[in-house]
């Protein structure tokens, strides 16, 4: 028998603590088969096509099969190769008058949280084959470097100069400018004065550590004086009357915000070059490394966790327990690259 693992992720906005789908939804046995349908007949797309995990969305397929019949009609979802007996099901489903036009199926409202594993598939039963045809969702790629320059910001309201910044900035260092977007999307909501509770300021919420690395870089940046001694009240009242601005602290100035921020994960970049570290990194991935990830992880939480939990998870990484918070920051971020580049919003 072939052991179907699949990649598919749906979750319900009632998801429960067993599944994605909730409490309405129970799990009935383990899913194989020993054939897939061979077919080209039969179209399955999706959109998005990739896992979304930073707000709820609609997932629609379109299904073409110049054969289905209504009364045969029959679909499953397969969760972590489990097979779900759903017996309420949520989706709008709509047939076409014309069979040679597609099926549309409909999950609206969809939520799916980062940081856990979803292997999720959807598997489609043709009238006329005894074998299903299997559809993969992946994960959302995000790319480092790009030559494109196509974003689209869609869900949030930045303004066409920013967007330019963001576009011309990330040529300049070589940076795909929706991996950029997607880096100050996670961190401050493209809120150029967003303070945290570990006073981390600015559109890409550069720490004063961090601003240790880049002010090698560049000299004459400064930040506010006394500003990691101050209490976070007070420094949001110091930025709400403008006592701290763009002129006595580089983070509040968005352009230089942008460059920062790229220039903190060069500096991860060359931290992870170096030949100890690479060394490292061969002994735990021996096919292809994740280097997007970790450059993010990195970036969350400091590198010399992110090496602790490689040097003791290997592979899987980015789910030991010490990385929790990083695990939901590095696929938030893909999601989001995945979703600018896509030059539309998934979002609804």
């Amino acid at each position: 028998m072939m052991r179907i693992f699949v990649l598919l992720a749906i979750l319900l906005s009632c998801a429960g603590p067993t599944n994605p789908f909730g409490g309405n939804v129970f799990i009935s046995e383990e899913f194989s088969i020993d054939k897939m349908y061979a077919g080209q007949d039969i179209k399955l797309n999706f959109s998005p096509g990739a896992q979304y995990f930073n707000s709820p969305y609609d997932l629609k397929i379109t299904l073409t099969d110049p054969n289905y019949k209504i009364n045969d009609f029959r679909y499953e979802i397969i969760y972590n190769n489990q097979k779900l007996d759903r017996w309420y099901k949520s989706e709008e489903i709509k047939f076409p008058k014309n069979k040679t036009k597609p099926i549309e199926i409909t999950f609206k409202n969809l939520s799916i949280l980062p940081g856990h594993i979803n292997k999720i598939g959807f598997v489609y039963y043709p009238s006329a084959s005894a074998h299903p045809v299997i559809h993969n969702l992946e994960i959302p790629h995000c790319i480092k470097n790009s030559k494109g320059n196509n974003l689209s910001i869609n869900q949030f309201k930045v303004s066409s100069a920013l967007t330019a910044d963001i576009k011309d900035l990330a040529k300049e260092y070589n940076y795909n400018p929706s991996l950029v977007a997607a880096l100050i999307a996670q961190e401050s909501s493209f809120r150029p004065k967003t303070l945290s509770y570990a006073k981390a300021l600015g559109l890409t919420q550069i720490t004063t550590t961090a601003h240790r690395e880049i002010k090698r870089f560049k000299k004459d940046w400064k930040i506010y004086p006394g500003f990691s001694k101050t209490s976070v009240r007070n420094l949001n009242k110091k930025i709400s009357n403008n006592q701290i601005n763009a002129k006595n602290d580089w983070r509040l100035e968005p352009k230089k915000s942008i460059e920062g921020g790229i220039i903190y994960l060069d500096y991860f970049k060359s931290y992870w070059a170096t030949p100890d570290k690479r060394d490292i990194l061969s002994q735990a991935f021996k096919k292809k490394i994740p280097e997007i990830d970790i450059l993010l992880a990195s970036y969350n939480s400091g590198a010399s966790r992110v090496k602790q939990a490689i040097i003791n998870s290997k592979v899987n990484w980015l789910f030991d327990k010490t990385l929790n918070e990083a695990r939901k920051y590095v696929m938030n971020i893909k999601s989001y690259c995945y979703s600018f580049n896509q030059g539309k919003s998934h979002a609804k």
